[in-house]
């Protein structure tokens, strides 16, 4: 415990042994103390009716000759609070601040903190970190709260077992590799951490995810997928000339290596890789991250029922609905800080379910990105700085979101934006989004709308004749998004018969 409860306790015989003193500043300016007491709910009243000892007490032991103030809190910690306050304190260790995201908080059953460092990082935190952490915790609620540090080899993150990992990893041994392009069967490939400028015949390796096929403007078709190590991802597209397809949901979540050429964009630190060649394989160190279970209760974000008027009639009397829109499907969108999954941070997501061909149920939610909002970002969204502040997390939300998309198929327009947010929130955080399928409209509008020119949202909308009431929120892009998608899934399906 720190000196003051330690000396208000010794003075008082225990009278205070029940309330916690984690914080105590001086405002020079108005030369007043402010007293920060955490306590049970229980105690409130106690400590009210004491705040005259307690405030003699204060100024005796610190010597203060001004005016006391108290800020009193009986408030148990719940997962997001205690999360905060952990990653409050972390971010003063700046050697210890590349571990932030594997920073995890429950409170059932007891309350705990749970943290992952890499061996290196832990020898370092061993003495003082650590210590000063577990005195931050003790002084700072009235309950015990258990704190759980886990040393691994290669940084890892996660909640609830389900880890993924931060690979280090330059390069991957290779074994048991079944060629699908081509005759690819190399015994080493680059991890895509290594992958940071332009290259040629280049073979890298990660885990498939999000295969969307593709049909351009002018008819020919190609293939658009992620590979990801964990904590990286990089887009991959493939031409097939008239060949099979690799966008194929057989090949999810497995991993394999790929032969190609890279183009790397420095500005959004994204690479593209086009592919020559593919193969199946076992990569030494590098494995799916396995599936949490569905949470049993939305904890942070509820989703809403979704009524429009409208919906009744869309596939009543003549108007079959469609085999496509067969199952569940979320759509969603991010509004973010910037364009780069490596350094920006979501600020909004917003999402709408599609179930037996309806809208029936919107998620959303601001999103503090614990950073500044650019300027043109904010004149182009609408989302300030001051609206984010103090909003959940994104590892707080996604938990919610998992619950949401559990057993659906997600949907985008220009997927290859949002999904690696997705993708690379969840890895770091436990929620493996990676089995999902994936559709994109900008995928389907050359299909469903013949001729049409740019395939942004607002174009696509155009053409179907629908309105985007409030562009680049992300709720309201989603709920477009939606729309579009039914709507080309029924142009498709007409056309068909």
């Amino acid at each position: 415990m720190n000196e003051i409860y330690n000396k208000i306790n010794e003075k008082t015989e225990g009278k205070y042994a029940n309330i916690r003193f984690p914080k105590i500043t001086f405002d020079r300016k108005t030369k007043i103390a402010m007293v920060t007491i955490v306590c049970d709910q229980t105690n409130v009243g106690f400590v009210k009716s004491n705040l005259g000892e307690l405030g003699s007490l204060i100024k005796e032991i610190c010597g203060f000759n001004t005016n006391v103030v108290f800020d009193i809190s009986g408030e148990p910690p719940t997962p997001a609070s205690l999360r905060a306050a952990v990653v409050g304190f972390t971010e003063k260790f700046s050697y210890v601040s590349s571990m932030l995201h594997t920073v995890f908080a429950e409170v059932e059953p007891v309350p705990c903190v749970r943290l992952k460092m890499h061996t290196t990082m832990y020898d370092l935190a061993k003495d003082d970190y650590i210590p000063r952490l577990k005195e931050f915790l003790l002084n700072s609620y009235v309950c015990d709260v258990k704190l759980d540090v886990r040393v691994v080899e290669y940084a890892q993150s996660g909640t609830m077992g389900s880890a993924g990992t931060v690979s280090t990893k330059t390069e991957y041994k290779l074994s048991n590799l079944v060629p699908i392009l081509g005759a690819l069967n190399p015994t080493t490939a680059k991890a895509i951490s290594a992958v940071t400028e332009r290259a040629y015949n280049v073979t890298v390796c990660g885990i498939f995810v999000m295969p969307v096929p593709f049909v351009s403007k002018g008819g020919s078709s190609y293939d658009k997928f992620l590979l990801y190590d964990g904590d990286n991802t990089i887009q991959c597209v493939y031409r097939p000339n008239g060949g099979p397809s690799l966008a194929k949901p057989e090949y999810i979540n497995k991993t394999v290596c790929i032969l190609g050429n890279v183009e790397y964009d420095g500005m959004r630190q994204e690479a593209i890789l086009s592919v020559r060649e593919m193969a199946l394989c076992t990569a030494e160190d590098l494995s799916v991250i396995p599936l949490a279970p569905c949470p049993k209760d939305y904890a942070v974000v509820r989703p809403q029922s979704y009524e429009v008027f409208v919906q009744s009639s869309m596939f009543d009397g003549d108007v079959q609905m469609p085999p496509t829109l067969d199952g569940d499907f979320v759509v969603f969108d991010f509004e973010t800080t910037g364009l780069s999954v490596l350094s920006d941070r979501p600020t909004e997501l917003g999402a709408v379910k599609i179930s037996g061909g309806k809208l029936t149920e919107s998620f959303s939610t601001l999103i503090d990105p614990r950073r500044e909002i650019p300027p043109e970002v904010v004149e182009k969204t609408g989302i300030t700085n001051e609206m984010v502040k103090g909003q959940p997390l994104f590892e707080d939300v996604l938990p919610d979101f998992y619950k949401f998309t559990y057993g659906c198929s997600v949907v985008c327009h220009n997927i290859a934006f949002d999904f690696p947010f997705l993708l690379r929130g969840g890895n770091r955080s436990g929620w493996a989004f990676g089995d999902r399928r994936t559709f994109d409209t900008m995928a389907i509008a050359p299909l469903a709308l013949p001729g049409i020119g740019r395939l942004t949202l607002d174009k696509v909308l155009e053409g179907l004749g629908l309105v985007n009431d409030n562009a680049h929120r992300a709720t309201s892009d989603a709920e477009a998004t939606a729309k579009a998608f039914i709507a080309m899934q029924r142009k498709l399906n007409q056309a068909k018969n």
